[in-house]
């Protein structure tokens, strides 16, 4: 495998964040904040029985992300730690996943809430949030 892989965006999100201060840190953060996941057209027969669920991840290209640091202290903490034992944007592959709940569906726009997205990200994919399958108690 070489070291490029291609992506491609299937949608954007559109939120009232506008700057990257303004933006909750994370979805517990976001509550009751809404906004809307645009589909683009080519892909709106995968959004086939996705109004089942109660939550989606939207998985995101930070396109506004800076550049990457390997080390970086998170949010309301002091300690230095990895990025990866973080969810700091600024990461190799700036890549988000963010669970947000599925208000409703109008063809290709899904309605969200608790959303920690600025406005205008690229959307990579949408996976349905599974409980018996997502949710850890241990």
């Amino acid at each position: 495998m070489s070291g490029d892989i291609s992506l491609k965006a299937i949608g954007v999100v559109r939120t009232a964040n506008k700057t990257r201060e303004e933006t909750p840190v994370q979805p517990s953060r976001a509550v009751g904040i809404e906004g809307t996941v645009e589909v683009f057209p080519e892909y709106e027969k995968g959004l086939d029985g996705l109004e089942r669920f109660s939550h989606v991840f939207l998985i995101c290209c930070f396109d506004r992300a800076g550049p990457a640091e390997l080390t970086v202290t998170p949010h309301g903490r002091t300690e230095r730690r990895g990025v990866f034992a973080t969810r700091a944007p600024d990461r190799p592959n700036p890549i988000g996943l963010s669970l947000v709940r599925l208000l409703r569906r109008e063809g290709t726009v899904l309605h969200v809430s608790d959303v920690d997205i600025l406005d205008g990200t690229p959307l990579l994919d949408v996976k349905p949030y599974v409980a018996e399958l997502d949710s850890r108690n241990d």
